[in-house]
């Protein structure tokens, strides 16, 4: 009986090395032909168990893109006969259109066959109204400056059921993106109800040139009519829609027009609110004036700052600036709100020049102002202030009768009361004379905090400008990275005019350098590979890192001075 077992278990083994050396490679498809936006069903089998390793699907890549993979091994004993087989399951999105060859694939160095297949181009507009689930996307324009706004849609139409929508991340190369909507609508086209999926996009290029903007895939499961069972939704089979990509021609900045001065918007608007009624205005006390900027088509960080020049009537204190942005169907509206704190310096009439704001009108496609308009106030002095600025004593002073005593004194003898009374009266003079010095000096503003205030703004004003910096030159935006850089030199040396002069002004050869590399480049048409960004980049980081530590120093270097100086 133990030989008959063992003879039963050596034949086993015996099997099962026989299956394995016959062991095959063979693939087949679910359909020869499809759509470019529907998905083939490739099995490759393998007529063994495969207990750890796969087949090598990268050749399958060049063609197609490999949405989901499963295996699946099956082993049967029936009848004195055995069968075994491993199955490899892809959904494959072809990446072309044409016919394509599905290449063979290798295995434990079995081959499996090629297969051909023929994959059509997919029209939306011939499926409009007419296949069951098709897609449709629009740009609201074909061309448009850098940093001009981009509005992008792309729409799912669907007349069956489904479930698990999903959509594939938009990735635009040179280019800010912000999702602005999500909404589901319903349509009947040629007699059929479709449900709408749209999503909206807002584009900004940063660069000049093409801008591709490349499809996306809307991917579903059918919805199974047959329902649920044991309280689980059984879900049909799975589809892909892809969009249509577009590409837009970005045009530069018009040549005229200072890369300051860049704001491509449809429509701006300037409000202000004062905290105080400007008729009561009083020398030395600070009143707050707050600015918005809206800009329909631009995000906050797009909207430029304001250029407010101080007056001998006045000085203007900058608080740091809020940004702010909404999102609508019609794009974005950004917002840039700035609040200065502004200290009258003298009595009588002064002007608070009017504030402008250049832009270009991408609708009408040129330059325009918006502004707001002056005013003029009239100041009052503060109370209890003289006007000619020095401090008197007050011109009378009643003092007390006094009563001689009945106890008579020699001549040579000083009469002791009287004495008392004029000291009392000298020193209640000085007290008077101490509370009006006392009460001028509350009312001027402390040059420290002023000073630290300005100083905070300027490093402030710094870190944005190499921030725009920054951002030029990831795009490659020679030109314009080359004004922003003189416009971040004029916050330390208002002077500058050339990059060179910047350069000896911050005694840095190694900057220097790469400015010099900068100017050939542009102006000499020579290669940009000696040109290192990064390099430039590093040395004006190093430069505003500086010039803040340097006014920190001299904030503090502004505190009271030594007891015991030496």
């Amino acid at each position: 009986m133990n030989t008959t077992s063992t003879s039963t278990l050596l034949t086993f083994f015996l099997l099962v090395i026989a299956t394995a050396s016959w062991a095959d490679l063979s693939a087949v498809v679910d359909r020869n032909v499809l759509d470019s936006n529907e998905t083939l069903r490739l099995v490759v089998r393998h007529d063994s168990q495969a207990m750890n390793a796969e087949p090598d699907f990268s050749p399958l890549e060049k063609d197609f893109e490999i949405l989901s993979s499963n295996r699946q091994q099956q082993y049967s004993w029936v009848n004195g006969q055995s069968e075994s087989y491993t199955d490899w399951t892809l959904v494959l999105l072809p990446k072309r259109t044409g016919i394509i060859l599905i290449p063979s694939l290798t295995y434990n160095q079995e081959i499996s066959n090629a297969l051909e297949i023929r994959v059509r181009a997919a029209s939306n507009q011939v499926g409009a109204g007419k296949q069951p689930i098709y897609t449709e996307t629009l740009v609201d324009k074909e061309a448009a400056y850098v940093q001009e706004q981009i509005i992008l849609t792309h729409r799912l139409y669907t007349s069956v059921k489904l479930t698990d929508l999903s959509l594939s991340e938009l990735d635009v190369s040179n280019a800010i993106i912000q999702r602005i909507g999500d909404s589901q609508f319903q349509k009947i086209i040629n007699g059929r109800n479709y449900l709408i999926v749209e999503v909206k996009y807002a584009l900004f290029p940063q660069t000049s040139g093409k801008l591709d903007i490349p499809p996306l895939r809307f991917g579903a499961y059918e919805s199974n009519n047959r329902g649920s069972f044991g309280g689980f939704s059984s879900r049909g089979n799975k589809i892909f829609r892809t969009t249509e990509a577009k590409t837009i021609d970005v045009l530069a900045v018009p040549a005229h027009i200072s890369p300051s001065q860049w704001m491509p918007s449809s429509k701006v608007q300037l409000t202000e609110q004062w905290s105080a009624d400007l008729d009561q205005l009083t020398v030395g006390e600070p009143i707050t004036r707050t600015i918005e900027i809206n800009a329909a088509g631009l995000t906050g960080a797009q909207i430029l700052p304001l250029s407010i020049d101080d007056s001998d009537a006045y000085k203007s204190y900058p608080d740091q600036p809020r940004l702010d942005e909404q999102a609508n169907p019609e794009g974005i509206l950004g917002s840039r709100i700035e609040t200065l704190a502004m200290v009258p310096s003298r009595v009588g009439q002064v002007t608070f020049p009017e504030i402008k704001v250049r832009w270009w009108d991408t609708v009408n496609q040129r330059m325009q102002t918006t502004l707001l308009q002056s005013k003029t106030v009239n100041i009052v002095p503060a109370i209890n202030e003289q006007p000619n600025d020095t401090i008197t004593a007050p011109t009378t002073l009643q003092t007390l009768p006094l009563t001689p005593l009945a106890i008579e004194s020699s001549d040579n003898q000083p009469n002791q009361l009287m004495k008392w009374s004029m000291t009392l009266n000298v020193l209640l003079i000085a007290a008077l004379v101490s509370l009006l010095l006392f009460r001028r000096q509350s009312n001027r503003p402390s040059r420290r905090s002023v000073n630290n205030e300005a100083d905070e703004q300027a490093q402030l004003n710094l870190v944005q400008k190499l921030k725009s910096i920054e951002a030029q030159a990831k795009g490659h935006n020679l030109p314009v990275m080359r004004e922003k850089i003189l416009d971040w030199g004029r916050s330390l040396y208002p002077q500058t005019k050339t990059l060179k002069q910047l350069a000896k002004q911050l005694n840095d050869e190694s900057l220097q350098q790469t400015l010099d590399q900068l100017d050939d480049q542009l102006y000499k048409h020579e290669s940009s590979n000696d040109l290192d960004i990064d390099l430039l980049i590093q040395r004006l980081k190093y430069h505003t890192a500086k010039a803040g530590a340097q006014k920190h120093k001299k904030t503090q270097g502004q505190g009271l001075k030594p007891l015991y100086p030496g």
